[in-house]
């Protein structure tokens, strides 16, 4: 019977151990990754179940131990039987991390007593419980033994109430053979493999570590979670400290796969266990692949209004002694030391957007500041972080992914790119400080003082850099964001002060993963469209050269391209074009990039937008130069231009009266019959004079106002708001900016010249008009052999008349009573010449006398007080410059009428393809013949800065970008392009001033 006994004993041990390790297999089965869990509520914990943290769900407490119930907290297991029983006793298995609570009274301890326990007095083995002693008890026995040798790890640890093996007491621990901690006795032998631990807090402080060995006891051998939280963050509190007695020393062995220490203890045997909580990720590829490629469970929207468009953290903090101090949403303010960014909606948020861009958190802070936090809850905050999620399949279920940390002090390999060498954490502190052994002065300050809190720390370690980043991948998915933190020590001497300058700064970033090496479609359509436009404007160049030098007569037709005059004209005008070529290439790559971001639904890009964002700000940098070039080149020769103006009036003699005089408009050779200079000289040179001022008024005007331009621009991007929704991204600012500067200039150039006319008139079409009226043809050679003409002959024969006359005549031209004023008489005034070529030779002849006398005229008349010296010089002068105006006068006439058998032209109008690139392909132009070709656009505008609109908008707005660029201020762009252009006004009207009055013989105090 014995015999059935005793098998039906050992049969039942048996199965029960193998349901422990059937049981314990299935747990680290479910287990087994340490990163990502399903998050159940601690309400929904059943009544034998505990919550265990480091896997967040309900775990039954049987599978802990045997004869356990939950805590009051929830967060534990603990004795299912009254702890305040003297029979009570707990037994920890230390290899299977499985514990047995019982009373040792019942009938199998009191038969086969365990090695440890005595066989017990009557007193306390009594049938009923209520009778036994109320325990006042100072201590908790753990293995209680007199001897000092070394106990088997082997064997079960049991602690009890009572000293059962000796005296049965429990308020005496004999220091000779045990260690008194919190309450407990425990025995010398069970701490002698953790004594190693020693030599860690002796070479660092007593004040945290001091009580190393036996946290490391409690949380390895009993396996107490809260002991073994308080040993994790120790291990943060050491700086995550390699020495292999830190308290780093065994999450290093059991978690970072990559580190393989020899530490001649218990650690060893127990190598095989995993401790909690999880504080290392694993070093190698496995990790670099999951910090590499996206979550699969989770996916994101970019709509603001969806409840996916957040990404959502959940947060564990604990007090250095391991109890649970917080759990739940993240609060980004626990993450910040600056104090006035409290009321950021980022952070009252508690959440951040998906895809979106913040602006990065700068402060600078003291010293003093810093100490006053970590008086709040320097080491008391050490904070886990996961990502909070749902399943994107039918379950929903609440994940949390653990975030991995990245410290970059804490190894070299930290600071590297390469990922698979990094060795992150799983839990930080935000300022780590340490107690001062003594004072660091001699001088002791008062405790009310401010340089009391100097007195208290040798060292204070703060988290100077917070970033948190996370990668965007195809369907909007992330991979699991990762926390980079950067600390900054200080050590605290005698030239340490309070006003000490700190600074933080806190990131939230991330960034766009393409598969391959493609780049955004912008950067994509550049790489195919800047050749192709550069080819073009190659192209371009070498067609305007071959134009702008056929209209300079000084080219032969056979010229080669490598002619030094050829070659540069083709490479002023190349720089224009590639000026031009990389603006629009610059506009491109911003308009496609910003179009996709603010047009996509799954993440494209993100800000910044253009990565590399400097490579296209030289661009713009380059093409503003180019174009500055340019435009000075370009507008100091158009200001150099050849002029004359062809007074068509003659003196009038007797009571010759108008009406007689016009009859005489129908010869062609009114003009030419004149040969004698006395009777010009009575012509009125007002006429002139008036329309050389009105040429210098058309010179500085424009067709659109850059003051409108700016003022309109500036307050358009205040009144939108539109630069504030770029969120900070140059590509987006540049986009909105450039969407309204386009606006408001082609709203301007289309409506100015379609209602301004209406008002105060063409001023164009006027001054052609004041040419008829003031009888006067202009003659203009931008290129020897290219220019404009106006024909101002007035169709009634004179202009010197009162009133009366005038208004008589405009009449007459209303009603049709007179020919039209074109040189045919179905065309209007204005024409775009090619005049012979010897025209030019032959008008140089006749104004070198001209010019010598202007020359003279101005050398002596400039000063005053040389007037009575050499007057007659001075008279013959001038009547050789008027000589010289009269003999011009006389042949541009005379050209006109056709009158000159060696030069003559044609009249005819352009093709479509000649206005269109503003080219001559026909021209038949010889030494000889000439073509007039009919203007109806009034082409002699581009003359002005008015016909250069194109050439003047252009430098502006890359002058304006170029501004934005450097100084992101709307209003600073606006300022310089209006400076700007007043200055190139002010200089080309100057440079237009001074070339009139020298070819037309108009004194410049007649100029305005």
């Amino acid at each position: 019977m014995s015999f059935h006994i005793a098998f039906v004993s050992i049969v039942t041990v048996l199965v029960f151990n193998l349901n422990c390790l059937v049981v314990c297999h299935d747990r680290d089965k479910q287990y087994n990754r340490t990163t990502i869990f399903t998050f159940q509520d601690v309400k929904y914990c059943a009544k034998n179940e505990f919550y265990d943290l480091n896997y967040f769900r309900c775990v039954p407490c049987k599978m802990l131990g045997e004869n356990l119930q939950p805590s009051v907290d929830k967060f534990s297991c603990s004795c299912s039987m009254s702890n305040l029983s003297p029979t009570v006793a707990t037994i920890h298995d230390t290899v299977k991390a499985y514990r047995t609570c019982g009373n040792i009274c019942n009938n199998t301890q009191r038969t086969k007593p365990t090695k440890n326990i005595t066989l017990l007095s009557p007193q306390y083995c009594q049938t009923d419980q209520e009778m036994l002693p109320k325990l006042n008890c100072r201590y908790k026995y753990i293995n209680r033994t007199r001897t000092s040798a070394a106990v088997d790890f082997s064997k079960s640890i049991e602690i009890t109430n009572l000293n059962w093996q000796y005296d049965g007491l429990c308020d005496k621990c004999d220091l000779e053979y045990n260690f008194q901690y919190q309450g407990y006795c425990i025995a010398n032998g069970l701490l002698r493999p953790y004594l190693n631990y020693n030599s860690f807090w002796q070479a660092s402080s007593t004040q945290h570590f001091g009580n190393l060995k036996f946290v490391a006891f409690f949380c390895m051998a009993l396996n107490n979670q809260t002991a073994c939280n308080q040993l994790a963050n120790l291990c943060i509190l050491s700086f995550y400290s390699f020495d292999k007695n830190s308290p780093c020393s065994k999450f290093l062995l059991s978690q970072a796969s990559d580190v393989v220490y020899r530490y001649g203890s218990a650690d060893e045997q127990m190598a095989h266990l995993q401790i909690k909580p999880f504080l290392y990720y694993r070093k190698g590829k496995e990790i670099a692949k999951e910090l590499r490629e996206p979550i699969r469970d989770i996916r994101f929207s970019l709509d603001a209004k969806s409840e996916d468009n957040r990404l959502n953290f959940f947060t564990v903090s604990y007090a250095l002694d391991g109890t649970l101090q917080r759990w739940g949403p993240l609060r980004f303010q626990d993450l910040l030391l600056c104090p006035f960014y409290k009321n950021s909606w980022i952070l009252s948020e508690n959440s951040i957007r998906f895809a979106q861009k913040y602006d990065k958190i700068e402060c600078d802070l003291t010293l003093e500041h810093i100490l006053d936090m970590a008086r709040m809850f320097g080491n008391q905050r050490f904070m886990s972080i996961f990502l909070n999620y749902s399943n994107i399949d039918e379950s929903h279920r609440m994940m949390l992914h653990t975030i991995p940390i990245l410290i970059e002090d804490i190894t070299l390999e930290n600071k590297r790119p390469q990922k698979e060498d990094w060795q992150l954490v799983k839990r930080f502190q935000m300022i780590e400080t340490h107690r001062s052994h003594g004072s660091i002065t001699s001088k002791i300050s008062a405790i009310y003082e401010d340089a009391h809190k100097l007195l208290l720390y040798r060292s204070l370690r703060y988290v100077e850099k917070l970033e948190l980043h996370y990668d965007i991948h195809d369907d909007n998915r992330i991979s699991i964001p990762i926390l980079k933190l950067r600390y900054r020590h200080i050590e605290f001497t005698n030239n340490t002060t309070l006003d000490m300058p700190l600074k933080f700064q806190f990131i939230i970033s991330n960034r766009r993963i393409e598969k391959g090496a493609g780049g955004s479609n912008g950067e994509l359509a550049n790489e195919i469209i800047l050749p192709i436009l550069l080819l073009l404007a190659v192209v371009a160049a070498l067609i305007r050269a071959r134009n702008i030098r056929k209209r300079q007569y000084l080219a032969p037709n056979n010229e080669d391209f490598c002619h030094f005059a050829y070659f540069t004209e083709f490479l002023l005008h190349l720089i224009s074009y590639m000026a031009l070529v990389f603006l629009l290439c610059y506009l491109l790559c911003v308009i496609i990039n910003s179009l996709t971001y603010l047009n996509q639904t799954t993440v494209e890009l993100t800000v910044p937008i253009v990565k590399d964002q400097r490579s296209l700000e030289v661009i713009v940098y380059a093409a503003l130069v180019l174009k500055l070039i340019f435009v000075a080149i370009y507008f100091w020769r158009l200001s150099h231009f050849n002029i004359f103006f062809i007074d068509w009036e003659r003196p009038r003699c007797g009571d010759t009266n108008h009406f007689n005089l016009k009859n005489n408009l129908e010869t062609s050779s009114v003009c030419s019959s004149v040969r004698t200079y006395i009777s010009e000289t009575n012509v009125s040179a007002w006429r002139s004079i008036f329309l050389a001022n009105e040429w210098l008024h058309l010179s500085g005007k424009q067709k659109t106002s850059t003051l409108v331009q700016g003022i309109a621009t500036y307050t358009i991007v205040k009144i939108s708001n539109l630069i504030n929704h770029s969120q900070d991204d140059i590509t987006l600012e540049i986009f909105y900016i450039t969407l309204i500067y386009s606006g408001v200039y082609i709203l301007q150039y289309f409506l100015k010249p379609m209602i301004l006319p209406h008002i105060f008139g063409n001023s164009l079409q006027k001054f052609t008009e004041h040419c008829s009226l003031a009888n006067i043809s202009v003659f203009v050679l931008k290129e020897p052999s290219y220019g404009y003409y106006i024909h101002g002959r007035s169709p009634h024969g004179f202009a010197d008349s009162d009133m009366t006359t005038m208004i008589m005549q405009l009449q007459r031209e209303t009603q049709s009573l007179c020919g039209r004023r074109g040189l045919l008489s179905d065309t209007d005034q204005c024409y775009i010449i090619m005049p012979p070529k010897n025209l030019n030779n032959y008008f140089d002849k006749l104004l070198l006398p001209y010019q010598r006398s202007f020359t003279a005229n101005t050398g002596v008349g400039g000063n005053s007080t040389n007037y009575p010296k050499e007057l007659n010089t001075i008279e013959g002068s001038l009547e050789k410059t008027s000589i010289a105006f009269s003999s011009v006068n006389r042949f541009f006439c005379a050209f006109i009428d056709h009158g000159i058998k060696d030069m003559d032209y044609i009249i005819k109008e352009k093709t479509f393809v000649e206005s269109l690139f503003n080219c001559e392909l026909d021209n038949y132009l010889t030494d000889q013949k000439g073509t007039f070709y009919i203007d109806k656009n009034l082409s002699f505008s581009q003359m002005f800065l008015y016909g250069n609109e194109l050439q003047i908008f252009v430098v502006q707005f890359l002058l304006f970008l170029a501004v934005y660029l450097m100084f992101h201020s709307v209003l600073a762009a606006a300022i310089v392009i209006y400076s700007f252009n007043k200055i190139l006004q002010m200089i080309f009207v100057s440079f237009v001033k001074e070339n009139v009055s020298v070819k037309t013989l108009i004194d410049k105090r007649f100029l305005m």
